[in-house]
């Protein structure tokens, strides 16, 4: 249970996405590059109790760097979408218009 809570609180700005922004997300920071911080901890026995004690807690930073493979797909992924209106009415893009103007006012 306390994994589940662990990997909820470390992918919270993926929880509302869609499969495909969050994998656009993903591919993003992976093309960019981050710093990812590593929490290494060591707990030891008290006494004769079952009680476990903190003995050793261990940060690590390390910088991932930019991925040339997530920058490629990114790339490819953008030539697909650039091409999905060409399709639609004048009616259809109008309506994803105001989808889009709408989507931007509830983010500020």
């Amino acid at each position: 249970m306390e994994t589940i809570k662990r990997i909820n609180k470390k992918y919270k700005d993926l929880e509302n996405v869609s499969p495909q922004e969050a994998l656009t997300k993903t591919l993003l920071k992976k093309a960019k590059g981050f710093v990812l911080e590593e929490v290494v901890e060591e707990f030891c026995k008290c006494d004769e109790s079952d009680c476990l004690k903190l003995s050793k807690k261990k940060i690590t930073t390390k910088e991932v760097p930019p991925d040339t493979m997530a920058i490629k797909v990114l790339i490819e992924l953008e030539n697909l979408n650039s091409n999905r209106f060409s399709h639609l009415t004048e009616e259809e893009l109008n309506e994803e218009k105001n989808k889009l103007l709408k989507m931007l006012e509830g983010e500020e």
